[in-house]
């Protein structure tokens, strides 16, 4: 019986953290004015919680790309964490992603290659597989993690060509 209270209320934690996270979504608009404030703090703060926010702070994902080629490393960092954690609608930024592959700051490499894994397609793939030689064996690592999980993306259709 006691296992079963235990179950029920995990399950009751579980699915309230879930509807918080999908309720969040109304701090997206204020977020996105932090996320262009004078104060570097005040910038990567907001976009570490969008990050936080996750797939419901979609709305973000322009800007979050053009913050990473924010002047700071950090906010460059967090925005391309928070691409990542948002997942799939961050798509549109896989160029930009790309891009920051080759940022001097290792953390951000390190972010980027992260969050190419978490897009949902295989185009971001030769990026990924040149990362695989960063000097940093953090971003080196987060390439191959991001390649494993690619990898187990659906393959996609080809096209039969008629006769």
């Amino acid at each position: 019986m006691n296992a079963s209270i235990r179950a029920l209320a995990l399950g009751t934690v579980l699915l309230a953290s879930a509807a918080a996270a999908q309720d969040r979504g109304g701090e997206v608009p204020g977020l996105l004015v932090t996320l262009k404030s004078e104060k570097a703090a005040e910038r990567a703060g907001s976009a570490r919680t969008l990050g936080e926010i996750g797939p419901a702070a979609k709305d973000a994902v322009p800007e979050l790309g053009a913050a990473l080629k924010d002047g700071d490393k950090e906010v460059r960092r967090c925005a391309a964490q928070a691409l990542g954690d948002i997942g799939p609608a961050s798509a549109p930024t896989a160029n930009a992603l790309a891009a920051a592959l080759k940022d001097a700051d290792w953390q951000v490499r390190r972010a980027a290659a992260y969050s190419l894994g978490r897009l949902g397609t295989r185009e971001v793939e030769p990026a990924l597989k040149a990362a695989r030689n960063d000097k940093q064996e953090a971003v080196r690592n987060a390439a191959k993690a991001s390649l494993d999980r690619i990898k187990k993306l659906p393959k996609p259709q080809k096209m039969k060509t008629m006769k």
